[in-house]
């Protein structure tokens, strides 16, 4: 196992996806974290997530309802490229004055899957050559719409493969 600083999470709501609406980003700040790659097959991680006390009933809601839901996160360094999981609440615990909410995720998405998705899409458009190179770094920095796009379609393949589904996803994310 490998453990690492957590810098960032974003929780990316499946609520607004009907008709491929854009995906609807929470981010949650966070006192302190980390995350650790258990470096099984699967591709699972746990993350401890340390949270003001006021994110205690919004977390307390995914464990109830065991919910799975995306999320991205940073780790190192604010600065690196996020990864994308599939993550499911496994405790909420209150310490003095925060919270800990510790997460089981599936890592779906890695920086350098999107870093290919991204250069396949600009090809695919038509770009080359310095006007290639010049977008890519244009979309990347601004993690817009082209972004956006891969992560909506990353969703529907979450989806598709169960981990929206509460019995299905119990399977996959333990």
């Amino acid at each position: 196992m490998k453990t690492f600083k957590l810098c960032s999470v974003m929780i990316l709501l499946d609520e607004e996806m009907e008709d491929f609406k854009e995906i609807k980003r929470k981010q949650i700040p966070l006192v302190d974290g980390l995350i650790i790659n258990k470096e099984e097959a699967d591709k699972s991680w746990l993350l401890e997530a340390v949270l003001d006390n006021e994110w205690e009933a919004y977390f307390q809601n995914y464990l109830d309802t065991k919910q799975s839901f995306m999320t991205e996160v940073t780790i190192t360094k604010r600065t690196n490229d996020p990864a994308t999981f599939v993550c499911k609440v496994d405790s909420v615990n209150r310490l003095e004055e925060h919270i800990v909410v510790h997460l089981e995720g599936l890592i779906v998405v890695k920086k350098d899957d999107l870093s290919d998705m991204l250069i396949r899409n600009l090809i695919d458009e038509g770009f080359s050559g310095d006007e290639l190179y010049e977008e890519y770094r244009r979309r990347k920095k601004n993690r817009g719409r082209s972004v956006q796009g891969i992560l909506t379609n990353d969703y529907e393949q979450v989806k598709e493969k169960g981990y929206y589904d509460v019995d299905k996803a119990d399977d996959k994310i333990k």
